[in-house]
């Protein structure tokens, strides 16, 4: 398409849509009735057609999300500073951003194994720098 044609069509569009603003919803009304469309199914009509595109965009963003988020996982074997470190951090990450919490199961204090969880889980999102691993 030509620049040209281009031009040409954001003038009708243009055209069109200051149209479309002046004329009531009754006229708009009247006349697709007169052009033999129902009002009611056009507007059904655009509503699944926008209900599918977002749909779509929807599952794109989500998988591209996943993709991403794969890109980030934690591998397999972990190399983690020692215990003491990953508590500092883990506490340094907290103090840093009020916003972070964590949840206790059943009342019961965390275990070493749910701190480690949680050191990776925060290296994850960035809330601890993965290169900061204590040595």
């Amino acid at each position: 398409m030509t620049n040209e044609s281009q031009k040409t069509l954001a003038a009708v569009r243009a055209l069109a849509l200051k149209d479309l603003e002046a004329a009531s919803d009754e006229d708009i009304r009247v006349e697709l009735t007169a052009e033999g469309i129902d009002p009611d199914q056009l507007a059904a009509s655009i509503a699944l057609s926008l209900d599918k595109v977002l749909a779509q965009s929807l599952r794109q963003h989500a998988a591209a999300a996943k993709v991403a988020m794969k890109e980030r996982s934690v591998p397999n074997k972990v190399l983690r500073p020692a215990l003491e470190r990953i508590k500092e951090r883990v506490a340094q990450a907290f103090a840093a951003e009020p916003q972070l919490a964590t949840a206790f199961r059943e009342g019961r204090r965390q275990t070493d194994a749910d701190l480690e969880t949680l050191y990776d889980d925060l290296v994850l999102m960035g809330k601890i720098p993965e290169a900061d691993d204590g040595r």
